[in-house]
């Protein structure tokens, strides 16, 4: 059965500007780092994170992506034509493209305010516990991609009963605050993996 493609994209639809309070890193005697919440309740705090002595992987954008869309103040997403296809979203700002094969999908969000990008990720944490309650940040790195730093970063949860796994870039800068997500059911992910890699590779960043 298909994975429903709308109720994926409620999770990325949400505008990143919304006040939202974020949990707090702490570290118990123990050595455990942890969320506090601020409600009072905490949990492990179990994203990955790279050492900050290991050096940032350098991403380029793939020889296959031969066409490119426009995002915001020169930015621009590349993306392999056999294999993505855009499709009109209706919304200012928001950019879709969809897998050839089906169940793969990508959306670009762009806006024009800088969001420092601390803020920025909890913003989108906190956007996706929106419409999936139980949503973890599987993975927080930072990247190098076509020579502009970013945060890649996957998020998974489970939304009107579907298992879903988002993949994506997030950028932040004077040229505006942009998102680059792939997405498809958690059961779907690998088989998009590479695919949805090389898609994200093909950001450049304004001014880039």
């Amino acid at each position: 059965m298909r994975v429903s493609a709308f109720a994926l994209a409620s999770l990325v639809l949400t505008s990143t500007l919304v006040a939202q309070s974020s949990p707090t890193r702490a570290t118990r005697v123990d050595g455990t780092v942890v969320l506090l919440y601020p409600d009072g309740t905490w949990k492990p705090d179990t994203v990955q994170r790279g050492a900050a002595s290991h050096a940032v992987a350098n991403y380029s954008t793939p020889g296959a992506a031969s066409a490119s869309l426009p995002i915001l103040n020169g930015a621009t997403l590349s993306y392999n034509p056999s294999k993505w296809t855009p499709v009109a979203s209706g919304k200012p700002g928001r950019l879709q493209l969809n897998h050839a094969s089906g169940d793969g999908y990508a959306m670009v969000i762009a806006e024009r305010l800088e969001i420092p990008i601390h803020s920025f990720k909890n913003i989108v944490l906190q956007n996706a516990r929106g419409a999936a309650p139980d949503a973890e940040v599987k993975v927080d790195e930072e990247r190098q991609v076509n020579g502009t730093p970013v945060t890649c970063m996957e998020i998974t949860g489970t939304t009107q009963g579907i298992p879903f796994h988002y993949f994506g870039y997030y950028y932040s800068g004077k040229g505006g605050s942009i998102q680059v997500i792939t997405y498809t059911g958690e059961s779907l992910f690998e088989q998009y993996r590479t695919d949805f890699q090389e898609l994200l590779n093909g950001f450049v960043a304004p001014g880039g």
